[in-house]
C-alpha cells in the first residue's frame, strides 16, 4: 500500500533522492518530465525540495524497468493508477497545481515534429552521424528551441523509443475486439511488417545504445519486444485452452519467442531485395500458423 499523500513529509534536495532512490539526477528529471512523477516543491529558480512520496514512485519505477524491462511508455499510466493521488494533492503538498506539469497543446506537437524529424534523419544519416543542428536544421527551427523539449541528443533518441512502444500498444489496441485467433495474428502479423519496415534502423540503434553505461537503461530492445511478446503469449495460451493449437500449454512463452522470432526474419528478408513480396510473407505465415502449431 503506497503513502497517503495527506500526512506530512519529509522532504529532501534531488541530490539525496537520487542516493536513496539509486537512479541518477538526469533520470529523476527525465521522468518527471515524461509525467511519471508529481511536481516537486520550487525553492527556487533552480531548487526544488522532493517528498518521500517521489522517493516511492521511483522505487516502483525501477521495479518494472529493471524487473519486467519495461519502458516508460507503458508503465506511465500504471504509475497514474497507483499513484494518481499523490498529482491530486492540494498545492502545498508538491508547491503546483497539476495544470502546470501538464505540457501546453502547441508544445506537444513541437516535441512530436522534432521525434518524427529524429527518426528520418536516425534512420537514413545513423544516430552517431546526426546532430542536433541537423535536427534543428530540418524543421527550420533554433537550437534553443530544441532545448527546451530535450536535454541533448540521447534525450531525443529516448523519446524515440518511448514513441515507438507506443505505436505497438496502439497496435494492439487496434485487434483487441478480434476473437479469431488466426485473423488476430494475421493482422498482428500485417501491423508488425509496417512496424519493422519503418523502424528496423532504430532498433539496429537502440541495441548498440543500450549496451553501455547505466545511464542508458531507459533503452532497451528487450523492452519493445516484450511489449509484442505478452500479448503474444497470452493469445497461445488462450488458443490452447480453445483447442485451436496442441503442444503450448507448458512452453507458451517459447512458443511465442518461435513465432516473433521467425516473423522477424521473415520481415528482415522482405527488405534484403524484392523476391518476395509482403502478400507472400504473410501468406508463409499464415500457414505456418495452420501447419507448424495448429491441428487443423
Amino acid at each position: 500500500m503506497h503513502t497517503d499523500p495527506g500526512i506530512s513529509h519529509n522532504w529532501m534536495r534531488i541530490g539525496e533522492l537520487s542516493k536513496k532512490a539509486g537512479v541518477s539526477r538526469y533520470t529523476i528529471h527525465y521522468y518527471y518530465r515524461e509525467g511519471l512523477l508529481p511536481p516537486p516543491l520550487k525553492t527556487g529558480r533552480t531548487m526544488a525540495l522532493y517528498t518521500d512520496a517521489h522517493l516511492e514512485c521511483l522505487t516502483y519505477i525501477r521495479k518494472q524497468r529493471e524487473e519486467r524491462g519495461m519502458p516508460v511508455a507503458a508503465i506511465r499510466q500504471e504509475v497514474r493508477l497507483r499513484f494518481g493521488d499523490y498529482w491530486r494533492s492540494s498545492p502545498t503538498e508538491f508547491a503546483a497545481p497539476e495544470t502546470k506539469a501538464a505540457p501546453r497543446s502547441k508544445g506537444k506537437k513541437q516535441r512530436q515534429r522534432i521525434v518524427e524529424a529524429a527518426i528520418e534523419l536516425f534512420s537514413s544519416k545513423g544516430y552517431l552521424r546526426t546532430h542536433v543542428s541537423h535536427v534543428t536544421d530540418t524543421l527550420h527551427i533554433s537550437k534553443r528551441t530544441f532545448y527546451l523539449y530535450f536535454d541533448n541528443k540521447h534525450d531525443l533518441l529516448v523519446a524515440v523509443f518511448d514513441h515507438i512502444v507506443g505505436e505497438l500498444t496502439q497496435t494492439e489496441q487496434t485487434i483487441v475486439d478480434e476473437s479469431d485467433f488466426f485473423v488476430r495474428m494475421t493482422k498482428r502479423g500485417e501491423a508488425y511488417i509496417r512496424f519493422y519496415e519503418k523502424y528496423h534502423k532504430i532498433l539496429d540503434i537502440i541495441r548498440a545504445e543500450s549496451i553501455g553505461p547505466e545511464s542508458r537503461r531507459e533503452l532497451s530492445v528487450q523492452a519493445i519486444y516484450r511489449r509484442i511478446l505478452d500479448p503474444l503469449e497470452q493469445d497461445i495460451r488462450k488458443a490452447h485452452d480453445e483447442g485451436l493449437i496442441s503442444g503450448t500449454q507448458e512452453d507458451s512463452e517459447l512458443f511465442s519467442y518461435i513465432v516473433l522470432g521467425g516473423f522477424d526474419l521473415l520481415c528482415y528478408r522482405l527488405l534484403m531485395d524484392d523476391k518476395y513480396s509482403t502478400e507472400r510473407i504473410l501468406d508463409i505465415f499464415r500457414r505456418f500458423l495452420l501447419v507448424g502449431i495448429s491441428d487443423r
